[in-house]
């Protein structure tokens, strides 16, 4: 299957930047959702940073059309974005 320069392109983008920034969406909010001393939790959450970079690049050129690549890294960084307001709010009213 042949693929056209601007979808590898666009692939390649949405894994650098989208996995740059999907991995630290993720890093956030494990940071702030594990239940663990503070360190701790920023240590396993940078450990798990790395694996969540590696699988958005993997899914960005996986997916089946580059759109779908970019979408999955949307709807990754908006769930982890959810996960960190939420415990964010939590902490804040406590």
């Amino acid at each position: 299957m042949r693929r056209s320069p601007d979808a590898v392109l666009s692939r390649s983008i949405a894994a650098i930047v989208g996995g740059y920034a999907v991995s630290n969406l993720v890093a956030i909010a494990f940071a702030t959702a594990l239940p663990m001393v503070q360190a701790v939790a920023v240590v396993t959450s940078m450990m798990l940073s790395f694996l969540f970079y590696a699988l958005a690049a993997i899914w960005a050129f996986s997916a089946k059309t580059a759109m779908l690549g970019w979408a999955g890294m949307i709807v990754t960084g908006l769930i982890a974005l959810l996960i960190w307001g939420a415990y964010s709010l939590a902490e804040s009213l406590v």
